[in-house]
């Protein structure tokens, strides 16, 4: 019964409690609370029962000290709250270790190490589980609605774009990071087995890891094994060169050595070659230089205990902002960002006494197997400390196989200290002081967190009653007076001197909260403060190029006259630079001359299918003197395709041409989506088919389900592919999740929003007001208007609309 719990809880740890699920579902955050604080306060009263403390090793000082300047780098960092909370799951951390070390210690080591590989196991099994779902279309992950097996044609199976693993640990550099440090421990407990069916299931393990791993696509991942790979074959081979010499028995490892490390590299620069992480790579360099100036401003005690997201709004460059980062993507810088020169030396010597232990461990290890188990495992934690360059691994679910690593490198070998010394009976008295602290804290906070959900699901004074409860019960957390002041501006819209007063307190509170300018601006607008609406606007887009600051501070100079021309037009490039996700389809770019100019200067870098879907929405007479003579490239034959389907109404012409495109460049799903438009009445399948692959690798500029309207076959088909025209508004809670690890509703004012994707792109909604209209439902038609201006505001159609109904 005591393995069958070990091996649930463990499951509960990695998979649910540990996991992301903490901070998605908020019920499991309280019982995660409880369930930890239980376990934690039975396992150190039964030690001390025995007189026993903490399991005694060389780094019970050194962790303590540890500890301690955690608490103390929160007290003198940015905000105590935060840290005080983010400090506690250090904590767990620290004592899970200890608590993994005394198994261990006790002979349970081989229970400790099945059960990680069951959890491996495990993982193995979502992955293919994901798999399944991505290839035959299950559903079970959003990017499943359709299957590629229902698309691949004839004598072919292969995908035309394979999928990046992420579910088993919620995002692919996590699962990469689990899985690439077991890969090689599975292989070490491979290797010395003796028994021949337990080999077998730990080599099937290590290659299906292996294969999981790898389809993460995270050079991060390919990094850690290349590195573990290397340290085990240099551990194995240093020590026969030292006592044969060179032989041949040493070649063929040496032979593998070049071989890992050159096929790690060629893996890394072939997914380094990706746009996207071009772009991530320039975020990651910007963390880094951040990270460097914090520690500079900050360097004794850094910024406090996970307060990295917190003082990275302070130090990034605006231009490069990814609002869902809270770390510094490199475990080193972020170390020392957080708690300063004094937490680097604790960890260095942390660091130097484990390396101690191991060599202390492997020199005394009774047997060539258990030797090579620790190579095996101490490469995998050398892998797991050249992954912690590129990425930051934080949650329980990841640290739990570091920390088992870890257990078995300090005590696989050593028994339980026979004599207690006062000093470990002192740190788990203190351990259980701190431990029921924290759950008695937890009491309040999570009824204070009660609160503030409730306040997000109730409406107007019932939702600001709440947020003021929760502010009340833990008034240190300033999301809550935070959300009280936007409840209450909400509530006031009428009075906007009442309004803008809330938005002020709130952005004094958190100057780096730039949807709180935001509103400010469009009070302050609707005031008619046009002075103050710049102000804030400025202050805004200061915080993040990437939010409507930049575009708002032009309109608003644009139409007072309050700036050169010259500073607008690098407002609305800006803006468009910004937001290539997006083109500038929407009419709103057409309505000024100046608008029209910053349009026409940014599309002249763009490729040219680019150019002309901008020219087609506001230059039309040009398109033309864009089509190609003789087509050659993909772009050109989309641009050729194109032009005879919408202007020349030559079907067939333009399949073909769509069909070159395609041959250039398989992998653009906005290709199949043209040409299934060209299809829909020469070939219904067929279109039907592209727009499946289309949805497979994904658009940027083509609607599939606004192309499917034309296929579909009832009233309520054509309904939901109306509704799914566009994909939905996304309202980003980025700002609450890395600052305080709760979600809020914070929503920009719609007169501060970006524009839409234009008329065109949301005509089906238009269709679906009409159809109410017709039918006599007046409310729903008014409904359908209202969700059309708070997706495009700039929609002047809708506006008219619905002043039209509202008569």
């Amino acid at each position: 019964m005591r393995r069958s719990l070990f091996i649930l809880l463990a499951f509960y740890f990695v998979f649910l409690g540990g996991s992301s699920y903490y901070y998605q579902f908020f019920p499991l955050r309280y019982f995660h609370h409880a369930l930890v604080t239980v376990l934690l306060v039975w396992w150190l009263i039964k030690r001390l029962r025995r007189d026993e403390g903490l399991p005694a090793t060389l780094l019970n000082i050194p962790l303590a000290v540890l500890v301690g300047v955690w608490f103390a780098s929160g007290v003198a960092g940015l905000d105590w709250r935060m840290s005080l909370e983010h400090t506690w799951f250090l904590v767990t951390h620290v004592l899970i270790f200890f608590v993994l070390v005394d198994l261990i210690q006790r002979g349970k080591q081989r229970l400790v190490m099945e059960t990680q590989f069951l959890l491996g196991a495990v993982v193995v099994l979502i992955s293919g589980l994901q798999l399944v779902s991505w290839y035959f279309g299950l559903g079970i992950t959003p990017e499943s609605r359709f299957g590629w097996a229902a698309v691949i044609g004839p004598g072919a199976w292969l995908p035309l774009e394979m999928e990046r693993l992420w579910l088993a640990m919620g995002v692919s550099t996590w699962l990469a990071g689990y899985g690439a440090p077991l890969v090689i421990v599975a292989a070490g407990w491979a290797l010395t087995v003796h028994r021949q069916d337990y080999r077998r299931v730990l080599w099937g393990l290590t290659g299906a890891l292996l294969v999981v791993t790898l389809l993460t696509f995270s050079r991060g991942g390919i990094v850690a094994l290349a590195v573990s790979v290397t340290v085990w074959l240099l551990l194995e081979i240093i020590p026969r060169i030292s006592v044969e010499g060179f032989s041949r028995r040493s070649a063929p490892l040496v032979a593998v050595l070049v071989g890992v490390v050159t096929v790690a590299l060629a893996g890394v620069l072939l997914i380094s070659q990706n746009p996207g992480r071009v772009t991530g790579d320039a975020k990651r360099l910007d963390l880094w230089n951040s990270a460097v100036e914090m520690i500079r401003d900050y360097p004794a005690l850094g910024v406090g205990t996970g307060m990295f997201g917190r003082g990275l709004r302070m130090y990034r460059d605006p231009a490069v902002v990814d609002d869902r980062l809270s770390t510094a993507h490199n475990i080193y810088l972020n170390t020392a960002a957080e708690i300063g020169v004094v937490g680097v030396v604790a960890c260095a010597v942390l660091a130097l006494m484990l390396l101690r232990l191991w060599l202390w461990q492997w020199r005394n290890a009774p047997t060539s197997e258990a030797r090579r188990r620790l190579v095996a495992v101490y490469a995998a934690l050398a892998g797991v400390a050249a992954q912690s360059f590129f990425d930051n691994f934080m949650m329980t679910s990841l640290v739990s196989l570091f920390l088992v690593l870890l257990a078995y490198t300090v005590a696989v070998h050593t028994p339980p200290a026979l004599v207690v010394s006062r000093v470990n009976r002192g740190l788990a008295w203190s351990a259980l002081a701190l431990v029921i602290a924290y759950g008695l804290w937890f009491v309040q906070v999570d009824r204070a967190h009660l609160n503030s959900q409730r306040s997000l699901r109730e409406s107007d004074s019932d939702a600001l009653q709440s947020a003021q409860v929760a502010a009340e019960i833990d008034p240190a957390l300033r999301l809550y007076p935070l959300q009280v002041h936007f409840l209450a501006a909400q509530l006031t819209e009428t009075n906007l001197e009442e309004a803008l007063r809330e938005y002020e307190q709130a952005v004094t509170l958190e100057p780096t909260w730039d949807t709180g300018w935001l509103n400010l601006a469009a009070l302050a607008e609707q005031q008619g403060d046009y002075a103050a609406a710049l102000r804030y606007l400025e202050q805004a887009r200061e915080l993040n190029y990437g939010n409507p600051g930049w575009l708002h501070w032009g309109r608003l100079a644009e139409e007072i006259n309050a700036a050169p021309e010259e500073d607008i037009l690098a407002a609305y490039r800006i803006t468009l630079e910004q937001h290539p996700e997006q083109l500038p389809l929407s009419d709103f770019w057409g309505e000024t001359a100046v608008r029209a100019q910053a349009v026409q200067d940014y599309s002249v870098g763009l490729p040219l299918d680019q150019q002309y879907r901008i020219a087609a929405a506001h230059e039309p007479e040009r398109l033309v003197e864009m089509v190609p003579d003789a087509a050659e490239s993909a772009v050109e034959w989309w641009v050729v395709g194109e032009y005879a389907l919408t202007v020349e109404g030559d079907a067939r012409q333009a399949v073909t041409a769509f069909s070159k495109a395609v041959a250039r460049d398989w992998q653009n799903g906005d290709y199949y989506a043209a040409r299934a438009r060209a299809e829909l009445v020469t070939d219904p399948d067929a279109a039907m088919r592209d727009l499946t692959i289309a949805e497979l690798l994904g658009t940027r500029f083509e609607y599939p389900d606004a192309v499917r309207i034309a296929l579909a076959r009832s009233s309520q088909e054509i309904y939901e592919l109306r509704a799914r025209a566009v994909p939905p508004r996304v309202v980003s809670q980025n700002f609450e999740a890395v600052l305080f690890g709760r979600v809020a509703q914070f929503d920009v004012l719609p007169a501060m929003r970006l524009p839409g994707p234009g008329r065109v792109a949301m005509q089906p909604w238009y269709d679906i007001a009409a159809d109410y209209e017709a039918e006599g439902d007046f409310e729903g038609a008014t409904r359908v208007y209202r969700a059309i201006l708070a997706y495009a505001p700039d929609e002047t159609g809708a506006r008219a609309e619905l002043a039209r109904l509202m008569e």
